[in-house]
């Protein structure tokens, strides 16, 4: 699946909220009105290699020059709708840690099926979990 850009501010998202918020409040995106996405740039093409089900929205997994992260993906607009065979979903239970935060995974793998995998990924940023995460997305490419 490839996505364009068309929104990086979370004043963008505003539109998308459940009710009308002040701009200096968080809304349901974890945004202020404030709120810069200085990982995506506007008009750029990006390869989709999971979809994060959130407590309340749904986020692409891309990365923007090695910047690997999860967006809005209401600050994209669909080029390419067709997604990879290779793709898996998983639910997750309600004794995991990411549970009520994250409700399930789209993608690789390993995204889905590997213990913690999402966090040493966005939230520990290790190596070898973003050796999996490039490596994955050029089989994609091909």
């Amino acid at each position: 699946m490839k996505i364009r850009c068309i929104n990086n501010t979370g004043e963008s998202l505003r539109p998308h909220e459940y009710k009308t918020l002040e701009k200096n409040m968080i809304g349901r995106f974890g945004a202020t009105g404030y709120s810069e996405y200085g990982g995506v740039r506007i008009g750029e093409n990006y390869l989709v290699m999971g979809i994060i089900i959130f407590e309340s929205y749904l986020g692409y997994l891309i990365d923007d020059r090695g910047s690997i992260s999860v967006y809005p993906c209401q600050l994209f607009e669909v080029i390419d709708s067709k997604i990879s065979g290779n793709w898996h979903y998983r639910l997750t239970s309600n004794n995991e840690n990411l549970y009520p935060f994250i409700q399930g995974f789209f993608g690789y793998y390993e995204l889905c099926f590997v213990e913690n995998y999402y966090v040493n990924l966005i939230i520990e940023m290790e190596t070898e979990a973003q050796n999996i995460y490039f490596r994955r997305k050029e089989e994609m490419e091909m």
